[in-house]
């Protein structure tokens, strides 16, 4: 098994409130999140979406610095409709990665060239609704690619079967052109114990899971037996 993969829990909050009790319930145990943001447009479903708030978790951090091993990062999982200036409200100092639905952007190039500028890390969100070729022609300019296993929203839905074909597509393209070894595959949405072992075969650097983690009687219990099973 790849001992590089890395289990990321995911917060799908209404609020900043709900943002910091889901951090406080493992922040002991991690120090990287996945924080999705998404809008009524885009998805029919909205989540918090307020940049500032970032920075109120950094200052909350220093405060109780000293409980804390190391500072809190976050992937943004952006799935909002992005103007290329827009990215830059959301860059803040504990944003690691930004991961953007490029099909959702009026100007999906400029919006990555944008993107590309803040020196954060980048990847593009492949949801079931995206053709292949559309993230192809990006595949050059970016450290990685989530491949969404549902449909961009709500946290909870149900794992779509035809994912496996998609990581299956990607990583033989992968695998095919050297250059592009580079590239990094998260999995995300519908991760759970069921599928959990089969999504592990497919040796993804990254596994992102929220309901499986947050809905259960013990978060923390949760966390660390996914973990584990790595």
């Amino acid at each position: 098994m790849n001992m590089k993969i890395k289990i990321i829990p995911a917060i799908n909050a209404q609020s900043f409130e709900e943002i910091k009790e889901k951090l406080d319930l493992l922040k002991d145990l991690v120090d990287h999140f996945h924080l999705d943001v998404a809008s009524l447009e885009f998805t029919g479903y909205q989540t918090w979406q307020n940049p500032e708030d970032l920075d109120k978790i950094q200052n909350y951090e220093e405060l109780t610095q000293n409980l804390l091993k190391n500072k809190i990062t976050f992937d943004l999982h952006l799935m909002i409709s992005l103007k290329p200036q827009e990215i830059l409200k959301w860059n803040k100092e504990n944003v690691k990665t930004f991961i953007l639905h490029l099909e959702a952007s009026p100007n999906p190039d400029s919006l990555l060239k944008m993107a590309k500028k803040t020196k954060k890390k980048i990847f593009i969100a492949w949801s079931p609704t995206v053709e292949f070729e559309f993230i192809e022609k990006y595949l050059n300019y970016i450290d990685g690619v989530l491949i969404l296993g549902v449909n961009p929203g709500r946290a909870g839905q149900e794992f779509l079967e035809e994912t496996y074909n998609r990581i299956n597509q990607l990583q033989s393209l992968l695998a095919s052109q050297r250059k592009l070894n580079k590239i990094k595959l998260m999995i995300d949405g519908g991760v759970n114990e069921e599928n959990f072992k089969k999504i592990l075969s497919y040796k993804p650097d990254f596994i992102v899971m929220a309901s499986a983690i947050y809905n259960s009687p013990n978060p923390k219990e949760t966390y660390l037996k996914f973990k584990n099973m790595v």
